[in-house]
């Protein structure tokens, strides 16, 4: 080693030494210095080291992600079908909220009935309900659901099978015929329903009206009360067009009841039916469009 290098060691042996005995104010800022210098390097290697962590704890296999993303669907599918019962319990609620309403307003004597079958090859033209002899259902009784403040004609009873089941004919069936009149109007025709595809609903037909009649599409129909087996103004559908024959015209009519969401209806009893006023039924007044 040369003299030069010797004496550059030897001082600074005798520095850190000076230093260390006489100014450990000075080994403070070193070290504090250090600490600035050294502090964002440390902090980045804490973070990288946590990053890595927790992505090694995160990563999922294939399988894995598969199997929780299945989970999470199922549990989707488990609320969605949550929903709709909760929609199907409200609709019915409201439903048979809006009968209990109309039954305790309604003039005439009515008996609540609920649909129990029907049949898929003739889904709109009959149906069975739970009510029969022992209820008082007889042949012939009308049979209506409630429509907000008006009431719609389903049809009429067609046969009591049993203590307490009877087959309802419906509207759309072109043996239920019911005299009809339009809205504001003195027009007044037979209405019927018409056979039609399996399960598509048919239109029903107003005939027989004058070749004047003023039949505008979206005006009401009700039943006239003419014949006194159905009451007057039972709400019967809107008329969709209108063809002018010969001698007479013709009103393709939709009609106002669901028929696909038939639950709880109401039987007219016959007696009632027959001594019903044409003013008995109370309707709201509708202008046509």
């Amino acid at each position: 080693m040369s003299r030069l290098n010797i004496i550059f060691l030897i001082t600074f042996v005798g520095l850190l030494i000076w230093i260390t005995l006489f100014q450990p104010e000075a080994i403070g800022k070193i070290q504090r210095g250090a600490m600035v210098a050294l502090r964002p390097f440390m902090k980045a290697s804490n973070q990288l080291d946590g990053a890595v962590a927790t992505l090694g704890s995160e990563t999922l296999s294939p399988a894995e992600v598969r199997e929780k993303l299945a989970a999470v669907e199922q549990e989707r599918d488990r609320l969605k079908l949550e929903v709709i019962q909760l929609d199907e319990i409200l609709t019915e609620n409201n439903q048979l909220r809006n009968a209990l309403q109309y039954l305790e307003k309604s003039p005439l004597s009515l008996v609540a009935a609920r649909v129990i079958s029907r049949k898929p090859t003739n889904w709109y033209n009959t149906l069975v309900i739970d009510k029969g002899e022992l209820d008082g259902i007889k042949v012939d009784s009308p049979v209506i659901v409630p429509l907000g403040e008006e009431a719609g004609l389903v049809g009429k009873v067609s046969e009591v099978i049993a203590p307490h089941s009877a087959v309802v004919l419906l509207l759309t069936d072109e043996m239920c015929q019911v005299s009809a009149k339009l809205e504001n109007s003195q027009e007044q025709g037979i209405l019927s329903g018409q056979r039609g595809a399996l399960r598509k609903l048919p239109s029903l037909r107003l005939r027989y009206l004058s070749k004047e009649a003023e039949a505008t599409p979206g005006a009401k129909v009700f039943s006239s009360g003419t014949g006194e087996l159905f009451p007057a103004n039972l709400l019967l559908g809107e008329v969709n067009s209108v063809k002018i024959g010969i001698i007479d015209a013709e009103a393709n009519v939709k009609p106002s009841v669901n028929f696909d969401d038939l639950v709880d209806v109401f039987i007219i009893l016959p007696s009632e039916s027959a001594q019903a006023a044409p003013e008995s039924i109370p309707v709201k007044p509708v202008t046509p469009p």
